[in-house]
């Protein structure tokens, strides 16, 4: 009977054993990465967050404090280096922000895309160079007039957009507001930023023609077309890098080792905003960079809204000189110059 016993005892001990160790192998460690959070805004549309955080399971970070913000859209404002390097991809957003131009407030509270989130974390962006992956580590919440919340991916090697929500606007109780923050909703402490804008963008006197701020503007910042940058250079010549800026705030950097062409792929892109390439010659004796910039906004948007958004688009640079080249948007359909840009070869 003890034997009999015995042998049972060890038989329950093998299956509850077996039983929690599938259990713990099903049961997956929560990833965690090294990441902080920052705010954007366009240059002409100040903003001061009053309330706001990004939370995660382990860790919440505050958006507010970070002052007046308009850095440019995409453009990154400060970092916070408190709190521990690794925690959980972040769940929800919950912001509350003053519009200085248009005297308004807005807030939301949304849940964050965490599986895509930990996804793109995982894949981050490999240097063709090292062939090293570099993660992102940086959340840019870009705040746009009539509410809009664009949420970007950054890192040193690019931005993305992963992320987009309207906040819905809100009369403020300032005895309610922390005694920090009160100071944001004085009309003197208003005054003296919008006076300062003033002497920049004709704030006032846009403001009384109604034509600022734009409310849909940065809304059909987002629209994407099916294009790439292609490089003309001579046979003799080998493009090596490139940085480019879009008018929906991503960025990409590319690079290549010196020995192969750097090939770029269609892809769905926003407007180019500023593209910087450089080349070399095969004999790898001298290296040339090309800066385009300050494009004429209207001009460009106007020429890719001709193309149908699904249709392959090639912008076309090609250089003719080291003080001179050509652009042209170039799909099977049709060809359209751009003929305004700012152009700097060294």
């Amino acid at each position: 009977m003890g034997i009999k016993h015995n042998i049972l005892s060890l038989l329950f001990i093998f299956l509850v054993t077996n039983v929690v160790a599938i259990s713990c192998q099903n049961i997956k460690m929560e990833q965690k990465f090294d990441w902080s959070a920052t705010l954007s805004a366009p240059k002409e549309y100040p903003v001061q967050v009053y309330r706001g955080e990004i939370t995660a399971k382990d860790y919440t970070q505050s958006l507010s404090g970070f002052g007046d913000i308009n850095y440019g859209w995409g453009e990154e404002g400060g970092t916070v280096v408190m709190g521990p390097d690794l925690k959980s991809i972040p769940d929800s957003l919950e912001i509350a922000w003053h519009s200085f131009v248009d005297q308004k407030n807005f807030e939301g509270k949304w849940a964050l895309p965490k599986e895509e989130l930990i996804k793109l974390f995982n894949e981050g962006i490999v240097n063709k160079v090292t062939n090293k992956k570099i993660t992102y580590n940086k959340f840019v919440v870009g705040l746009a007039p009539n509410g809009l919340v664009v949420i970007w991916l950054s890192s040193v090697r690019g931005q993305v957009e992963i992320a987009h929500y309207k906040a819905k606007e809100v009369s403020v109780n300032v005895e309610t507001i922390s005694e920090e923050n009160k100071p944001i909703f004085s009309k003197k402490y208003n005054d003296v930023v919008l006076s300062e804008l003033n002497n920049e963008y004709n704030t006032f006197e846009r403001i009384k023609k109604k034509e600022y701020p734009k409310t849909d503007l940065y809304e059909g910042y987002r629209l994407r077309y099916l294009w790439k940058p292609l490089i003309e250079l001579s046979d003799n010549e080998m493009l090596i890098n490139f940085v480019m800026h879009t008018y929906n705030g991503e960025i990409e950097i590319e690079s290549s080792n010196k020995k192969e062409q750097l090939n770029v792929s269609y892809k769905e892109r926003g407007v180019l905003k500023y593209l910087a390439f450089g080349w070399i010659d095969k004999e790898q004796k001298k290296e040339v960079g090309c800066w385009l910039e300050e494009f004429n906004e209207n001009e460009l948007f106007n020429a890719y809204k001709k193309f149908n958004p699904t249709e392959e688009i090639n912008f076309i640079i090609k250089v003719i000189n080291k003080s001179k080249v050509s652009i042209k948007l170039k799909s099977m359909s049709q060809e359209i110059e751009i003929k305004k840009f700012k152009l700097t070869i060294e």
